[in-house]
């Protein structure tokens, strides 16, 4: 299946597999399809291919599927935390899986037991409904363009090919009126497609189809008037920029003897690191049981931690965007990651993972190249410092680990990158990139806009194209677990107090230290004028010098929200009301915005659970940490978005007896 000058397979004693990389000359490898065949080795293993063929052959024959039925996700139903925290190699472990399926109108959960080969739960989920599938979207597509309105408002645009028109859209996102209720309805625009193939820089503005998606009836057309299609280039590939410019000198990324790090299953070590990952379909990485080894003594740090939901909301109040509030987690239906162009998404020195995933029959699909591993150098030291006296300098280079997947969510791309450092701290970055979405208007460019009106809600990128202001909020979940489970969340505030008025120093600042007992004291801003230090400690066990041992969320960089709170668009998006949020641990609270966020008319989600003011005082608690920025468009963002990152820390805080890279080896 692969060349032995790839990779050569390895087996441990207790059946785990592992990946042993002989580079040789070539400088990729990937990590073989054993890993989304292979049978589950531990709890918190991803579904195989297998287990998935095992779910749906379950599923079918317990006569709950009909001929619409679509399986909307399948994924692994975790063990209880108790259950994966006490298990050991060579023990037996519950397998289930979490299955959503539509009906036509109707939702249905159901959990799987793939050893007992049952169906063990089956229930219908009243009000709620789940993303669409590309499949549903081409069936909503095809109800559009057989409507006369439609049609014959594309004739009045100049268009009588409906085969070089391109439709999409947003489910509703706002709370349905009586009239609506039972519906499942859809915004439905339009993009030219002649001549070009990045579509969204085509719009067909002014024109908008309201669409029953279930029942695939156009219910309404809403032709506002024709605005121009913009006519400038808008593709992006090597062809359609110009002349390119010429390419620089080589810089080769190559590990002659293969990578530091070692692979087995689906758990990974590394310089002290060792942490086990998945890819789920609902949230992409999921990143456990990541512990560093200190002296003889393997420490617990991070229980899970993973993306849980992101919220893009367009600030258009017109009619074919006042509905552009993305919640692209919770609402995305056509597969959360993408595959990997080794070489360019990630260096060559890369190693790739495939996944196996259910499609929308339920059948198992193998995903290519979804994650890459790899040991990144860029440059910087560990630490360093020079002895002018005694003419010597001690330095050390800064070696990074780095686990990424990148999310192709409609027209953004999102890079998602885990980077475990030599000191013991793990940085979360998101990169974001790919196609802005833009309006057509009437103006050609500024200097035509008279009155404003083009571009009161964004700026111009293009000729007759304006970007639309929007915002990026991208939140995680993280279960740490610092030394064990019980842990508290400590701010330490830094306050400014007067010293004695016959002094040289007037005055100086000190840190006020506050333990939150209950959620609403854990719900906490970034206030650069009353600055604090986040931390999760833990109150029981406490460090050689006396202090309680902790993981600091260091912030870098952030926004927050500029819409009222009781606007819908903010109570849909709620949990970006604070940065931080802290609730006690629940294996049901995964999904910042809910499970099945759209119409509901009430904010679900965190900003529901928290209402109940739980106790999180040395108890088992997760975090909540919210990274966004707002996108005011410029000229540089077209036709596509230079790589824009948001990011921030898990760093050790009082944890290690010292500097943990103290130990680095000077030769490079």
């Amino acid at each position: 299946m692969f060349s032995h000058s790839l990779c050569r397979l390895g087996r441990r004693a207790e059946g785990r597999p592992s990946i042993v990389l002989a580079f040789g000359v070539f400088s990729i490898a990937i990590y073989p399809v054993l890993a989304a065949t292979q049978l589950a080795e531990y709890p918190l293993d991803p579904l195989s291919s297998k287990e998935l063929w095992t779910v749906y052959e379950i599923v079918k024959a317990s006569d709950h599927l009909k001929e619409e039925s679509r399986f909307v996700r399948v994924r692994l139903h975790e063990p209880p935390k108790s259950e994966v925290l006490n298990w050991n190699s060579g023990d037996s472990f519950r397998r289930e899986a979490f299955v959503v399926i539509k009906q036509g109108p109707r939702t249905f959960e159901a959990m799987v037991d793939l050893l007992g080969k049952k169906v063990t739960t089956w229930r219908e989920i009243q009000g709620v409904q789940p993303p669409s599938s590309r499949e549903d979207w081409r069936a909503i597509e095809a109800a559009v363009k057989k409507n006369p309105d439609w049609q014959a408002a594309m004739h009045k645009r100049g268009i009588t090919d409906f085969d070089t028109v391109r439709c999409g859209g947003v489910a509703w996102a706002y709370p349905k009126t009586a009239e609506e209720d039972g519906r499942y309805l859809a915004k439905v625009v339009s993009f030219d497609r002649r001549g070009v193939t990045n579509s969204v820089g085509r719009p067909i503005e002014g024109l908008v189809a309201i669409v029953d998606a279930n029942e695939l009836e156009v219910l309404k057309v809403i032709d506002s008037g024709v605005v121009p299609i913009p006519k400038g280039p808008v593709d992006y590939d090597e062809k359609s920029v110009g002349k390119l410019r010429e390419v620089p000198t080589p810089i080769s990324i190559t590990q002659p003897q293969g990578p530091s790090f070692r692979v087995e299953g689906q758990e990974v070590s590394w310089q002290r690191w060792n942490f086990h990952f998945r890819i789920d379909p609902r949230v992409g990485l999921v990143i456990s049981n990541v512990r560093y080894q200190d002296g003889d003594k393997l420490r617990y740090i991070l229980y899970q931690g993973s993306l849980s939901e992101i919220y893009v909301p367009y600030m258009d109040p017109d009619l074919g965007w006042n509905n552009r509030l993305y919640l692209d987690v919770a609402e995305n239906g056509g597969g959360f990651a993408g595959s990997l162009e080794p070489g360019l998404d990630c260096p060559g020195n890369a190693v790739f993972f495939d996944t196996a995933v259910a499609d929308s029959k339920g059948i198992p699909q193998l995903a290519s190249r979804i994650a890459c591993l790899f040991e990144r150098y860029d440059g910087s030291m560990a630490w360093r410092h020079n002895d002018a006296r005694a003419n010597h300098t001690e330095s050390r280079r800064r070696r990074d680990l780095v686990l990424r997947m990148i999310a192709t969510l409609g027209n953004y791309d999102y890079v998602f990158d885990w980077v475990f450092q030599q000191n013991g701290t793990i940085k979360v970055a998101v990169g974001s990139t790919g196609i802005d979405q833009v309006k057509a208007v009437a103006s050609r460019t500024l200097m035509e806009d008279k009155e404003g009106s083009a571009t009161r809600y964004g700026r111009f990128l293009a000729e007759y194209t304006v970007g639309v202001n929007h915002d990026h909020y991208f939140c995680f979940r993280l279960d740490l677990d610092v030394e064990g489970s019980n842990n508290s969340l400590l701010r330490e505030e830094l306050q400014t107090v007067e010293l004695a008025k016959d002094g040289l120093r007037k005055r100086v600042w000190v840190v006020k230290p506050k333990i939150a007992r209950t959620e609403n004291e854990a719900m906490l801003k970034i206030n650069l004028a009353k600055p604090a230090l986040w931390r999760v400690i833990n109150p029981n066990v406490l460090g050689p010098l006396g202090y309680p041992v902790s993981y600091q969320i260091k912030p870098i960089g952030n926004a927050l929200p500029l819409l009222a709170q009781e606007d819908f668009p903010q109570r849909r998006g709620a949990f970006t009301q604070y940065h931080l949020w802290v609730t006690p641990f629940r294996a049901d609270e995964r999904h910042a915005a809910g499970a099945y966020p759209m119409y509901h008319k009430s904010e679900e989600g965190l900003h529901k659970w928290t209402k109940a003011n739980r106790r999180i005082e040395n108890t088992d608690i997760v975090a909540w940490y919210t990274i966004g920025f707002h996108h005011v468009v410029r000229a540089e963002d077209w036709p596509i978005m230079p790589t824009s990152w948001q990011e921030f820390e898990l760093r050790p805080f009082d944890f290690f007896q010292r500097n943990p890279a103290l130990d680095l080896p000077k030769k490079p």
